[in-house]
């Protein structure tokens, strides 16, 4: 009798579990370099973006970014809604630390959920970065 064998499932692997088991992800990218796995993500539209919100309470949204640099000298008291006061502070971040040019290292994957904001390596998913939502 002929028995199928059955395969392991490589399905959806949730950034919890690669931070919590970083050796595994890393080898998985190593041996996918060339290769990028697919991100947990749906489309935005515009003008506004929305995003329903029982996805971001029950679930989260992958989205790949260009991450820079950290502007560790950027005062809280900074006003967002001041456009000149941001463009300023860009003008000031590229002449002393941020690249001009971007390149594929520098790719990263954001996941936005209701508890919190990731950002992680697009290619070995090395945590760079995670801000809860109640501190934004």
């Amino acid at each position: 009798m002929d028995y199928e064998v059955k395969k392991g499932k490589k399905g959806f692997v949730s950034p919890i579990r690669r931070l919590v088991f970083p050796k595994a992800a890393r080898r998985a990218a190593f041996r996918n370099s060339v290769s990028r796995r697919p991100l947990h993500s749906m489309p935005l539209y515009p003008p506004d973006y929305l995003i329903d919100p029982q996805i971001l309470l029950c679930d989260y949204l992958e989205k790949e970014v260009k991450f820079l640099g950290h502007l560790t000298w950027v005062t809280s008291s900074l006003n967002p809604s001041s456009r000149d006061e941001l463009l300023q502070l860009l003008d000031k971040a590229r002449l002393k630390e941020l690249p001009l040019k971007t390149t594929a290292e520098q790719d990263s994957i954001l996941s936005l959920s209701a508890r919190c904001l990731l950002l992680t390596w697009r290619d070995n998913e090395e945590l760079i970065l995670r801000i809860p939502t109640h501190e934004i």
